[in-house]
């Protein structure tokens, strides 16, 4: 009987579930582990009930009322195991998957799902109609084309793909949009979960749609040339900090010696490395003929013949990743060449123990040569640790201390050796074939010498350091991991190779509407959307009107709203135009380009802080000032009347804008007093709910007024991208107002003496009432 014992103790601690440690578990696992412990029935200890000890060991009698006492813990353990159960055995078999795993014909073609749930999946679909046959549409085939290759070139007509084009378009919403077809968003419910993905883990997007324009040539031509475009309240991009190569510029181009208006768009730009010989320009795709248009306008004027324009848009891809797991992405996915001597190898592994890019210098370039990833596909990328022994701290402090110089020297530079990558790549079937040789299945391959050796550069985006936050921004811009990745510049033809590691590897993909989110969520403006005065913000201004006015147009119209009856004007645009007092002549396209509007668009906080001072002679002397350092000719003056700030607004009460909404001046004392009531008397110590109820009786006792709607002559600016942020907590917009709005609105503040300056009204276009807001200028 004591030999049963142990084996008896040993089956009971079989049967009682033993639950995992969670703390070193994936989300995935945690779900497996919680539906384990749902489906199984532990049994009780021998010892937690005494009424076993009188039931016969071995024979006799068995009374069913002290049995079932006997056994009421076990029975009542089963219930409850059942109860909760209930969800786990009624889950569907294609339920079970994550929803970027899931098919639409999961359900009908029982093959398309994993191979541990398609028996499930058959007994499922028997237990729903047993015997009876599935019935299917017939439905007309469509003969293959003969020539795959030009059937996908014919498609490209009028319209460019990016490499990774086939694996969007299975996943993605694709829109054609800026010359090329882009995904815009994933098939899926995706608003929180990317949110999450960019605040907490990582999100990748496909920027390669953003053109690459090459100046070659010799040094003062070239900056010659681009003195004249670019923003002068800016570093030149011939500064000390950028020629070197080891470090990326922003900044916003222009037409020639017009600065500060006519903007044409921000533009980021690279030095190659120790040669000062060829810079890099990414133009965003919406502006990129306006861009070269001037640029060769400005070689002409400048009278420049060493400078030479190559257009890299088919050679260079992008790739940008954002969020706190980016670089732990990267690490995994990146395998430095062993035996070549670059800088930028060394010190990326340096850099094995590093959590965040923000660690390092804005815009600092690393300059790689890795294996192909597809040797080592798919990797996996470790589980999160934040302990770093204090030796690899040391380490890595010294090494973020005394940066390499020579870090951004890359072949990638070289147009010869791009062209070898993309002759000598090894295929897909080459590199199936060689798998098939291995011994043990699923084991990685090693490189050769013929797998090639593929020259990158890791830029690193973003950081606290490169933006300047005050007011209602600081607690969105206060966290590193909102605004921290990297940009991966690539050679043509191994896009997709890199793509699927990083995707395999965990990160979330985005389209550009879900960069355009995290823009916002950021609060930052996004171009062209939201740069009004651009030709490029005028071009997507139509598009979304005209996209709006359709659906609205589909509609009844007892059921669609009466903006003429409202007094909106304009409800599906931004009409800057009309904001303005100064009535213009149409003006005629010029270089084939659309009509420049009439309204200008402030950039940098030097000129915008210039322009709102109310002494006129600090405006002109900057401004001139400004111009004569860059050495631009003419006499550029700035109108007052036609002339935007962008501008940041919080609502301070509840609601949230709409993209269209329009601003408009708070003039009326008592309505002042009224709107910003419970927040002058709000005691920042005590945010209770007794103590916002005391405030709300007092308010209740303070004579309301009606609030009546702004007159034209108060409307001082539009929001073009509002909604309720994530981040905030609250409503929240991005927008432009005008100059002379913004001075009304200082002087209003100072006559009144108001405790809460830059308070605003807001009404969406469809709505007939406004809220309050506060505002912030955007430099």
């Amino acid at each position: 009987m004591s030999s049963n014992k142990p084996a008896t103790a040993a089956g009971q601690a079989a049967n009682t579930p033993v639950k995992k440690n969670e703390d070193t578990m994936s989300g995935k696992q945690k779900r497996r582990e919680r539906n384990r412990l749902v489906r199984q029935i532990g049994t009780h200890n021998k010892k937690d009930n005494t009424l076993t000890d009188n039931i016969p060991k071995i024979s006799g009698p068995i009374h069913a009322d002290r049995h079932a006492l006997a056994r009421i813990m076990e029975i009542n353990a089963m219930q409850n195991n059942i109860k909760k159960s209930s969800f786990a055995l009624n889950e569907l078999a294609f339920q079970s998957l994550p929803r970027g795993l899931r098919r639409r014909a999961a359900s009908h073609n029982i093959n398309r799902l994993p191979a541990r749930l398609r028996e499930k999946a058959a007994r499922e679909a028997h237990s729903s109609a047993p015997g009876t046959p599935l019935s299917r549409k017939k439905v007309r085939k469509i003969k293959p084309p003969k020539n795959i290759v030009q059937e996908f070139l014919r498609r490209q007509r009028s319209k460019q793909w990016l490499e990774t084009h086939m694996w969007h378009t299975k996943r993605m919403k694709m829109a054609d949009i800026w010359g090329h077809r882009i995904a815009s968003r994933p098939n899926t419910k995706s608003v929180r979960v990317t949110y999450r993905s960019f605040t907490r883990l990582s999100i990748i997007h496909d920027a390669s749609y953003m053109a690459c324009i090459e100046l070659t040539g010799n040094f003062d031509e070239i900056m010659s040339v681009m003195n004249l475009i670019t923003d002068a309240g800016l570093p030149s991009i011939g500064s000390e900090r950028f020629v070197k190569g080891n470090r990326m510029g922003t900044t916003n181009l222009y037409e020639i010696s017009t600065y500060p208006n006519n903007l044409i768009c921000p533009i980021s730009f690279l030095w190659k490395p120790e040669t000062k010989d060829t810079v890099w320009l990414w133009v965003h795709p919406s502006a990129t003929n306006e861009a070269l248009t001037y640029i060769k306008k400005a070689m002409k004027v400048a009278k420049v013949k060493q400078v030479e324009l190559n257009d890299l848009r088919k050679e260079i891809l992008r790739f940008e990743l954002t969020g706190p797991r980016s670089t732990a992405l990267l690490q995994a996915i990146l395998d430095p060449v062993q035996e070549n001597g670059t800088k930028g190898n060394q010190t990326w592994k340096g850099l094995s123990e590093l959590r965040s890019s923000c660690s390092l210098s804005p815009g600092s370039v690393l300059g790689l040569v890795v294996n192909d990833p597809r040797l080592k596909f798919p990797q996996k990328v470790p589980p999160r640790n934040s302990d770093i022994s204090k030796e690899d701290q040391a380490k890595l402090q010294k090494l973020l201390e005394s940066w390499p110089t020579d870090t951004s020297n890359s072949p990638i530079w070289e147009k010869d050796i791009r062209q070898s990558l993309i002759e000598n790549k090894v295929s897909e079937y080459g590199l199936n074939l060689r798998r098939q040789q291995n011994l043990v299945p699923g084991t990685k391959l090693q490189p050769t010498q013929e797998d090639g050796r593929i020259p990158i550069l890791l830029i690193q985006r973003g950081g606290v350091a490169t933006t300047k936050t005050s007011g209602i921004t600081q607690k969105p811009l206060s966290t590193h991991e909102f605004i921290e990745g990297w940009t991966l510049i690539l050679p043509r033809g191994y896009g997709l190779a890199f793509w699927k590691s990083l995707v395999f590897a965990g990160a979330r993909v985005a389209g550009f509407e879900d960069i355009r989110a995290m823009h916002f969520e950021s609060g930052y403006p996004c171009f062209p959307q939201d740069y009004p005065g651009t030709r490029a913000f005028e071009v997507q201004r139509q598009f979304v009107k005209k996209a709006a006015e359709a659906i609205w147009e589909k509609r009844p119209p007892a059921k669609r709203v009466n903006f003429e009856k409202r007094g909106v004007d304009h409800p599906f645009e931004c009409a800057f135009e009309t904001l303005s007092t100064v009535e213009h002549m149409e003006v005629e396209s010029q270089h084939n380009l659309t009509v420049r509007p009439t309204y200008n668009l402030l950039q940098g906080d030097k000129i915008v802080s210039a322009v709102l001072a109310s002494e006129e002679e600090l405006m002109q002397t900057t401004l001139a000032k400004l111009r004569n350092d860059r050495k631009l000719t003419g006499d550029e003056h700035v109108s007052l009347d036609d002339t935007l700030v962008k501008i940041r607004v919080k609502y301070i009460d509840r609601g949230k804008p709409a993209p269209f909404a329009m601003i408009y001046l708070l003039e009326d004392p008592r309505e002042y007093d009224q709107f910003t009531f419970h927040i002058r008397h709000q005691s920042p110590l005590k945010k209770s709910k007794r103590k916002l109820k005391e405030l709300m009786e007092v308010q209740a006792n303070v004579e309301k007024i009606n609030t009546s709607l702004p007159s034209k002559s108060q409307h001082i600016g539009y929001i073009t991208n509002g909604n309720f942020s994530l981040t905030l907590g609250y409503g929240f917009g991005v927008g432009a107002c005008t100059v002379n709005g913004l001075k009304k609105m200082n002087a209003i503040d100072e006559s009144q003496n108001r405790s809460m300056t830059k308070i605003v009204l807001v009404r969406n276009p469809s709505s007939l009432e406004v809220r309050p807001a506060q505002l912030e200028i955007m430099f």
